[in-house]
């Protein structure tokens, strides 16, 4: 049995995401949009979390929670 993905976290560090999506609102509201994610973020995402939550946007621009570099 497989645990329940929440897709309004991130999958890197467990903090809120801010994903528009998982929030009802349209795909191009959200932050992600607006900015480049880079491949090696991705790529640290749990293989059965990919396409299933966002990350936040401290970690989509490779930065811990805190905004220290990861």
């Amino acid at each position: 049995m497989s645990a329940e993905i929440n897709t309004s976290v991130c999958p890197l560090c467990g903090q809120a995401n801010q994903c528009a999506v998982a929030a009802g609102l349209p795909a191009q509201d959200c932050w992600c949009m607006q900015t480049r994610i880079a491949p090696q973020v991705l790529e640290r995402i749990p293989a059965a979390q990919r396409r299933q939550s966002c990350v936040c946007p401290a970690c989509g621009q490779g930065l811990s929670p805190t905004g220290t570099p990861s």
